[in-house]
């Protein structure tokens, strides 16, 4: 997307089993957005009893239920680590299920990497001063190695027009440079050869890149050539790609944000619409060729197949079933912030970024600001199914 947050470019998460999805807002929102005047920005959640006007959980957090429900952060931004009632985050971007079940967080504003528990306990897994700057996409191995986009080159200068990869250790809370100047490569997602897919949306292309060597190989999409263009490797055209997932075949399907639909990238590089139609913005469910997306960001996929999608200019969260019907999960299309156990009344703000449990039973999304300074600093949880 386009810089709306011309402070800060944009970036995205993911990975092969469970998926994260990413990405900051660009482009120009459907309904442009102004937090600091959003009547609804602060008004929270009485878990059990539907919308109340309280500014995050309060000093005895409700407990978690049905619906669309703050796990944790609160409108004011922080550092804290703790219960879900005192930990705070900065504008949160991007969050990622780790293969010890536990949730990872860009939390891109204060440039740290935080660990929450399902009960809502934050603690910092990475805090390195002037080098790790600006953090969003992220992905898992099967292995337990979390990939991490930060949108700091951590190189002399700190340039925040091209990022950098790493590999970051989860248990020994390290993290070593992969490689440098490499656009902003929003999606992450990790193959099982162990390659990790890029998804560029500075420069419009799809490539894999070998964590062992720092190599990069192009697989889709033709760098600084935006467009929409279905067809094999680099014939094939993109207008800033955002988040990309795995699917069990071992096909890419990616958020094609400045073309408004979802793209398929076989393993030779062959790109196909997923869903939606490429080039018409709007809002719409339906099959897979009648639905509309405004503005697609962050992809989570479940084990059975199922995609989630944070229709970012529509304010909505989208899932498309493995039969390529296309429904509305959550939100009722407004831009703000609002709990409630019936999640097609829940607001969204930032929407950055979202995981999905393997089974399918929660979607974690992080709600930040969408890097105007608002008061959106949480992560929320939205209830699937029944646990």
């Amino acid at each position: 997307m386009k810089d709306v947050h011309s402070t800060r470019p944009c970036a995205s998460a993911f990975l092969v089993t469970t998926l994260v999805a990413g990405g900051c807002f660009s482009g120009t929102p459907a309904s442009a957005p102004d937090a600091g005047t959003n009547q609804n920005a602060d008004a929270a959640a009485s878990i059990d009893a539907g919308p109340t006007t309280d500014a995050g959980p309060p000093p005895d957090a409700p407990p978690l239920g049905d619906g669309v429900s703050t796990l944790v952060g609160g409108a004011e931004p922080g550092t804290n680590d703790g219960a879900r009632n005192v930990a705070r985050f900065s504008n949160p971007t991007n969050v990622a299920i780790g293969t010890d079940d536990m949730l990872y967080v860009a939390d891109f504003d204060n440039s740290l990497i935080r660990r929450v528990t399902p009960d809502g306990t934050v603690s910092t897994v990475i805090d390195i001063a002037n080098t790790f700057q600006r953090p969003f996409g992220l992905a898992f191995a099967t292995n337990g190695t979390l990939y991490v986009e930060t949108d700091n080159n951590d190189s002399a200068g700190h340039s925040d027009t091209t990022g950098t990869v790493w590999k970051v250790d989860t248990t020994a809370k390290t993290a070593t440079v992969i490689v440098r100047n490499v656009g902003r490569p929003r999606g992450l997602a990790v193959l099982a050869s162990g390659d990790v897919v890029l998804s560029d949306m500075n420069q419009h292309t799809i490539r894999l890149l070998d964590p062992d060597t720092g190599n990069l190989t192009a697989l889709a999409g033709a760098t600084d050539q935006a467009g929409f263009v279905d067809g094999a490797g680099a014939t094939a055209r993109f207008n800033e790609p955002y988040d990309v997932v795995v699917t069990q075949a071992g096909d890419l399907l990616v958020a094609d944000y400045g073309n408004h639909c979802i793209r398929k990238v076989a393993s030779d590089g062959t790109t196909s619409t997923y869903a939606g139609s490429c080039g018409t913005m709007g809002y719409a469910d339906g099959t897979s060729a009648n639905a509309r997306f405004n503005n697609p960001q962050g992809l989570a996929i479940d084990s059975a197949g199922n995609l989630y999608v944070t229709d970012a200019g529509n304010y909505r969260i989208r899932e498309i079933a493995t039969d390529g019907t296309v429904t509305t999960v959550a939100g009722d299309g407004t831009a703000g912030f609002l709990d409630d156990t019936d999640a097609s009344m829940a607001q969204f703000y930032g929407m950055e970024g979202h995981d999905v449990t393997a089974d399918g039973t929660y979607l974690y999304v992080t709600d930040g600001n969408r890097g105007d300074g608002s008061q959106h600093n949480r992560l929320r949880r939205v209830t699937l199914t029944a646990p």
